[in-house]
């Protein structure tokens, strides 16, 4: 489902990202002075390490879609947060407000300025999309549907990976995911999803604050009495 996609998109760019490199560089020889399968590899490590000690992340987000039923490309703010294993929740402010909060098996979207709000029970692999922003997923489920290629601008640009879906059932939706991951932190803070249709969503995050202290209350979303709400259950499958 489309409304899924805000929340499933990093953590499936994550899931791609993420592979178990079977021959990790050592720890005492730089990224950049690798080459080929190699730094790719070793890049990849140094990414599944980030995410294990990743339990809470606050950011900026910064979201771009094109496509063409759209005149212009149109751009959307908010903010970000998550919480090991699975709660997180999009706070889009601009132009129009709208919560995404994904708890335990459902998730919800709430758009307050219509008093309209829609709960989907999801899947147990939709979950597990979700637990990859922890690091703590296997991953062997998505990565050998993908191949992988890295280009490395230099300099203080991010790293970019290119992935590209090898099986005809998933090409037929995905052109391609592109993702930028940050050379300092060994973090995405780019994703760019490209659908075989032409159409292109780009989120960018900005002001990460990682492990800071988030109050339960920040998860919380009460829906009034006037609220519209439909529920749905996409359990069965992907969404």
């Amino acid at each position: 489902m489309k409304v899924l996609r805000p929340l499933l998109l990093i953590a499936f760019g994550l899931a791609s990202v993420l592979v178990s490199a079977a021959d990790p560089a050592p720890k005492t020889v730089s990224i950049d002075d690798l080459e080929g399968s190699a730094k790719l590899d070793a890049l990849i490590e140094r990414v599944v390490e980030r995410q294990r000690t990743l339990h809470t992340l606050e950011a900026e987000f910064v979201q771009l879609k094109e496509s063409a039923l759209l005149l212009e490309a149109v751009e959307s703010t908010g903010v970000f947060l998550f919480r090991a294993p699975d709660l997180v929740r999009w706070d889009y402010r601009r132009p129009d407000s709208m919560v995404v909060l994904f708890a335990e098996d459902t998730v919800t979207t709430y758009h307050p300025a219509q008093a309209r709000a829609e709960q989907i029970k999801v899947s147990n692999k939709q979950r597990r999309f979700v637990r990859v922003l922890a690091g703590t997923q296997p991953l062997d489920d998505l990565t050998s549907h993908f191949s992988i290629t890295l280009a490395d601008p230099g300099g203080q640009a991010h790293y970019r990976l290119t992935l590209r879906p090898v099986g005809n059932i998933l090409s037929k939706k995905l052109q391609s995911v592109e993702i930028e991951v940050d050379r300092k932190l060994f973090l995405p803070v780019v994703i760019k999803y490209n659908e075989a249709d032409g159409d292109k969503t780009r989120y960018e995050f900005k002001k990460l604050v990682i492990n800071p202290e988030i109050d339960d209350s920040r998860f919380d979303l009460e829906l009034g009495a006037d609220v519209k709400l439909e529920t749905f259950d996409a359990s069965a499958g992907i969404g």
